[in-house]
This record gives C-alpha cells, sequence and structure tokens, in this order.
C-alpha cells in the first residue's frame, strides 16, 4: 500500500496543484465560467498547474497532507518531462510514451501539454493513496524511485527512438548536404542523383563506422555530422547513386 511518506520520499519528482474554469453555456448566447480544480480531461496545460512550495522540508510533509484534505495535488516526474528547448534528450521523451502506453487508462493520469513542445505527465496523488488502484500505485511508485538509479525505462525504445531521429533528420537535410560532401571530395558536377539509393549508401556507412556518425542534442533534435557519415563511401558506390553528373577533373 502506498502512503503519502513513501510519495514525500521520491526524488526528482515536482509538486503542482490544478486550477482552471471552463466556459458553460446557459442558452445560445449566455455562458459564464466555472472554476474547477481537478482537469476534467485526460490532458492539462501547464498554464493550469501551480507549484507546491513549502516553507522548508521539514514541514513539508505536514503541508502536503493538509493541502491534500482541500485540493489534490500532482506529481511530476522530471524524468518523463521535455521540451524542445530545454535539456532533455530521447531518454525524457520514450519514458514519457512508454509510461502513457501503461498508464493512459488510469483515471489519475494526466497528459501536459504547453508551448515549443512542452510536454510532462502528472500523477493525481490522491489517485496513488486511493486503495482501489493499489496495485498499479505499487508499480507507479516503484518506477519513479527506479529512475532515481537509472533514469531510462527501456534502453531498446529510447535507441530505437534515436535512430527514428536520424532517419529523420537524414531525410531534412543531410542526404543532401552529403551528397554536395562528396560531389565536392570526388570532383564530381552532380546534375541529380537518386536519393534512396544514396540513403542506403550512408546507412551502410554509418554501420561501419566505430560509433555512430549522429548524436541526440538538448531538446530532442538529432545532430549528425556529415563529414565523419561520409567517411566510408567509396567513388563506386557514390557514382552508382548518380542519375545525371559529369567530372569536373582528373581523377589520376
Amino acid at each position: 500500500m502506498v502512503t503519502i511518506e513513501d510519495i514525500y520520499g521520491i526524488d526528482n519528482t515536482d509538486l503542482y496543484t490544478f486550477h482552471d474554469s471552463i466556459r458553460v453555456q446557459k442558452g445560445d448566447y449566455d455562458y459564464y465560467y466555472r472554476e474547477i480544480d481537478y482537469p476534467e480531461s485526460d490532458s492539462i496545460s501547464w498554464s493550469d498547474l501551480t507549484p507546491v512550495n513549502y516553507a522548508s522540508k521539514k514541514t513539508r510533509l505536514l503541508d502536503l497532507k493538509e493541502t491534500l484534505k482541500e485540493v489534490d495535488i500532482f506529481l511530476i516526474s522530471k524524468y518523463m518531462q521535455f521540451g524542445d528547448y530545454d535539456n532533455s534528450c530521447m531518454v525524457e521523451r520514450s519514458n514519457y510514451k512508454l509510461f502513457l502506453e501503461e498508464y493512459k487508462e488510469e483515471k489519475g493520469i494526466f497528459r501536459i501539454y504547453g508551448g515549443y513542445g512542452s510536454s510532462g505527465i502528472a500523477i493525481s496523488i490522491r489517485y496513488l493513496l486511493d486503495l482501489a488502484n493499489e496495485d498499479k500505485a505499487d508499480e507507479i511508485i516503484e518506477l519513479l524511485n527506479n529512475l532515481n538509479e537509472y533514469p531510462v525505462i527501456d534502453d531498446e525504445d529510447m535507441s530505437n527512438m534515436e535512430y527514428d531521429a536520424f532517419l529523420e533528420s537524414l531525410d531534412s537535410f543531410a542526404i543532401r548536404e552529403c551528397n554536395d560532401l562528396l560531389a565536392n571530395q570526388y570532383l564530381i558536377e552532380v546534375y541529380d542523383y537518386d536519393q534512396d539509393k544514396l540513403k542506403e549508401v550512408l546507412l551502410k556507412s554509418d554501420r561501419n563506422l566505430d560509433y555512430p556518425s549522429y548524436q541526440i542534442e538538448s531538446g530532442g533534435s538529432c545532430y549528425i555530422d556529415t563529414k565523419r557519415l561520409i567517411k566510408k563511401v567509396t567513388l563506386i558506390q557514390y557514382i552508382e547513386c548518380l542519375i545525371d553528373w559529369e567530372l569536373k577533373g582528373d581523377l589520376s
């Protein structure tokens, strides 16, 4: 059984209360706003969450209990929180995805959204303390504590997401950039090339490197070292990808 002391002891989590108002229609043209202190859908905005700040750690546990008598408090793990311009990487995105896959149908679990891709998961403390949810609550508390020991729920899932980001960046800009680098390296004027063939050659080159040519940066974006990516591409491999081209100089 989960206790408030169990929740209080979880590192790398933040506590928030929720407050919002919803528009209520009274007639065709008449309406009013009703205040609510609990989400009415499974997703909530960051703007509707208020951090719970206590005077000191000594009084925090007592204050938690007193606050819960009035309103619910929501637990948010830093290991499942990310945005486009923060210090997050693919760790938080993978954890977020896997946690929702497992617990999104639970009434006390909420997806958080905000500007610039800001996302997270809010977990109702009242939900965790409810004996009717004992099994799920125990699982969630164990998971949150385990993240403080090792911050990734599933290494394979995170790795797959990183590779997908690599493929997306490859299609977005890197194939074109690699073509320009290879054309310059082999003194070839390229008028047209087969992008799919060149992509396969580049992927083979990446697999033959000592370590991948890409890395996930802050905000979840993927950086590709294109000069390193083409390192294992031979002239013959490159020419087989070309459709319309001519030599600019003597290769001998």
